[in-house]
């Protein structure tokens, strides 16, 4: 009972701060606006709240001067918030009880991206349509190198619930995967927007969504350590209103979200960015809200404690221990 009062006067609290100092930051220049820096795994097209966020201005709106940097990785990620290079970290928020268990830790505050948004694609005129996990069956499937969200997946997707397929994961860089596929190295690849919409442009063919086959699920968050998230609520508090506003821009306002995109990803043409973008709406792998459910995290666990990345099960890897999603829940008021 202490500790619901004490939650909820904590959120009392932050919607007060908020309501009552973010009106003037609308005239605060950059250089006295709080300065904070996100790291990302990379500059993908999954992350567009992020980008609208900074280029429509929504985060100056909250008094932040954000930089974005990019990693290379998700456990690099949380590397850069847990040292302080970074206040902010976005990537696969299982990380976040990975470390926990390493003697770390830090919270979820925003749901970025709450489907698995993979699609695996062939050139193969061959292979015919996937539409249970058995029918990967005798098959080579390029996907991003361990432990990558994109291996964990697809390492999943073939134990087939206790029912093993007889497939080979082939391992590949970022950006290495249509390469591999043209070269015969694999006969699919797990893809994610926009190269799905490029590859298909190219005469590849979609086989198969993981989108549908697992739901809504925390595939990617915005996550801070625990000693920030002790010492800054406001800080957390404008930027998870800012990623929400985005959210909500993105539903809301196509070609405005297009343009952004064209800004951030100047080399992909815009019939690509158009039916990527349309995807990923369809597909509710961009979300119109930053709450992050329960049963979303707990699908992204289990799937980390089946191919074992994740050694233990309890309070290290519960959701009330590495989600708060009280700046979620104030940003959508």
């Amino acid at each position: 009972m202490i500790k619901s009062t004490q939650k909820l006067l904590r959120a009392l609290l932050l919607s007060i701060v908020v309501g009552t100092t973010l009106p003037s930051c609308f005239a605060l220049s950059s250089d006295k606006a709080e300065k904070i820096t996100i790291a990302q795994y990379g500059h993908f097209l999954l992350y567009m709240p992020l980008y609208v966020a900074l280029d429509k201005g929504f985060f100056k709106e909250q008094c932040l001067d954000v930089k974005i940097i990019s990693t290379g990785g998700d456990e690099k990620t949380f590397t850069a918030i847990s040292s302080g290079n970074a206040q902010f970290g976005v990537s696969d928020p299982t990380f976040v009880a990975i470390a926990r268990q390493r003697g770390q830790g830090g919270k979820v505050v925003a749901g970025i991206v709450r489907r698995v948004p993979f699609s695996i694609i062939t050139f193969n005129p061959n292979i015919k349509k996937i539409n249970k996990p058995s029918d990967f069956s005798g098959y080579r499937i390029a996907t991003l190198p361990a432990p990558s969200t994109c291996y964990a997946v697809m390492t999943d997707i073939l134990q087939n619930n206790g029912n093993p397929v007889n497939a080979k994961i082939v391992q590949g860089a970022y950006g290495t995967l249509p390469a591999m596929l043209k070269a015969n190295q694999a006969d699919m690849g797990m893809e994610f927007e926009p190269n799905v919409s490029k590859l298909v442009q190219q005469g590849a063919k979609i086989l198969y969504s993981t989108s549908g086959y697992y739901g809504d699920a925390a595939f990617t968050g915005l996550m801070v350590s625990d000693q920030f998230f002790s010492q800054h609520s406001r800080e957390i508090q404008a930027a998870v209103n800012a990623i929400a506003k985005a959210m909500k821009y993105i539903h809301q306002d196509f070609s405005g979200t297009l343009a952004v995109a064209k800004q951030e990803f100047p080399e992909i043409d815009d019939p690509t960015l158009r039916e990527a973008i349309k995807r990923l709406i369809k597909e509710e792998a961009s979300p119109d809200s930053p709450v992050l459910s329960q049963e979303a995290w707990d699908k992204a666990i289990n799937l980390r404690k089946k191919i074992g990345d994740l050694q233990e099960s309890g309070e290290s890897t519960s959701y009330k221990s590495n989600v708060d999603m009280t700046f979620a829940k104030n940003a959508t008021r």
